[in-house]
């Protein structure tokens, strides 16, 4: 049987660390139904870059 694999063990798998990883969820209105819904998504920080920056960053490429 195979093993569950976990967020966690996801990030787990590159060699290197020169990233981390974060799992973004946020909350879109619809512009058809006027209903709020909300995504999910793992996003990649690499080290050195300023968290807040590449979050804000996903949020607004995922808004488009």
């Amino acid at each position: 049987m195979a093993k569950k694999q976990t967020f966690g063990d996801k990030g787990k798998k590159s060699g290197g660390s020169d990233f981390k990883m974060a799992k973004l969820v946020f909350s879109v209105k619809s512009e058809k139904s006027n209903a709020w819904k909300f995504v999910e998504k793992n996003v990649r920080i690499p080290n050195g870059e300023n968290e807040q920056a590449v979050l804000s960053k996903a949020i607004s490429d995922s808004a488009k």
